[in-house]
């Protein structure tokens, strides 16, 4: 497979993905926090910048002063800036327009036709509840054709790769603004409902909620298909496909420091056999080595898969490591 090929399914995913996730963070959020409370409550508004990695400077006016309308139109309709809902569904029908011949006709349609709808759905006046609504319906039938009607092929695992490394960043993400949440949303809840879990946690948990079981459940859930581990372990297996049928230096990842199989496999192991009171005594560094993680691997994927000198970087990787 060509290597422009290859990125621009690794980034379909990725913006698919960033898509969903940023529609369910906002959708929750905006039913959470009680009426007319924007304003007051900084530290929401402060905690889902954080969650999505934007500063106040990249959300332009998205801030201490902000409204539910302006967040709305920075992260929702902004289409100019790839980590709003928009631009991300914009950026993915794009990448998707370039690689046509490489997926099948209904993946290509149903994005097509998404980013048709964006600016019918936008100025329909419905607000933002139901648009979000939407976003996540087209996000959820763009993955249910790429599972069920594409082959499963080096295509399909670049795909998957990208999608489950931005799934485990916008969850990491997400609890790690949850520990240092002090706003009147609460934020367990949030977390978990962001996720879309709420129904599987309560089933696996109860109805009560605390900061233990909820970073469990987001964290190490082997059921839950947007936990950390379980997107961790989807990457390793498509990257152990991937590397198996490529040149041979990149069949034993443990000859190679830097292969994105070992990088990722080491994390998902250390993460798999943790106990609930190790997690607790340095949850703050392990949130903070896994961002690193999901970094790393994304940096090691452009290094061994695109090598390309202009190769696509994430808008949110910083000096910080985080992707």
């Amino acid at each position: 497979m060509l290597s422009r090929i290859a990125e621009s399914l690794y980034w379909l995913g990725r913006h698919v993905e960033r898509a969903d996730c940023t529609a369910r963070i906002l959708d929750t959020y905006l039913h959470l926090l009680p009426a007319g409370s924007w304003q007051a409550d900084h530290q929401v508004i402060r905690s889902l910048l954080d969650s999505m990695g934007l500063s106040d400077d990249e959300t332009v006016g998205v801030g201490h002063q902000a409204d539910s309308g302006q967040l709305v139109r920075t992260l929702v309709f902004d289409g100019e800036k790839a980590s709003s809902v928009a631009g991300a569904l914009t950026a993915a029908r794009e990448n998707a327009r370039g690689v046509r011949d490489a997926i099948p006709l209904d993946v290509w349609e149903c994005l097509n036709v998404t980013w048709h709808g964006l600016r019918t759905r936008a100025a329909n006046g419905a607000g933002p509840h139901v648009f979000l609504r939407w976003v996540g319906e087209r996000c959820a039938m763009a993955n249910g054709l790429v599972s069920e009607v594409m082959s499963h092929d080096e295509g399909w695992h670049f795909l998957i790769v990208g999608r489950s490394l931005e799934r485990a960043d916008m969850t990491i993400r997400l609890l790690a603004a949850a520990e240092s949440e002090t706003g009147s949303v609460p934020p367990w809840r949030a977390l978990v409902s962001a996720c879309g879990g709420w129904e599987p946690y309560v089933r696996s948990y109860g109805g009560s909620i605390g900061q233990r079981t909820a970073t469990d459940f987001v964290l190490m859930d082997r059921q839950f298909p947007r936990s950390v581990l379980r997107a961790l372990t989807a990457a390793e297996t498509c990257l152990a496909e991937l590397e198996a049928a490529g040149a041979p230096q990149y069949r034993d990842p443990r000859r190679d420091p830097s292969s994105a199989r070992r990088i990722v496999g080491r994390t998902r192991t250390g993460l798999d056999y943790r106990t609930g009171t190790e997690l607790a005594a340095d949850r703050a560094s392990l949130l903070s080595s896994l961002q690193r993680t999901v970094a790393s691997a994304h940096t090691a994927v452009t290094k061994s898969f695109f090598r390309r000198e202009d190769a696509v970087t994430w808008a949110n990787i910083g000096a910080d490591g985080a992707a």
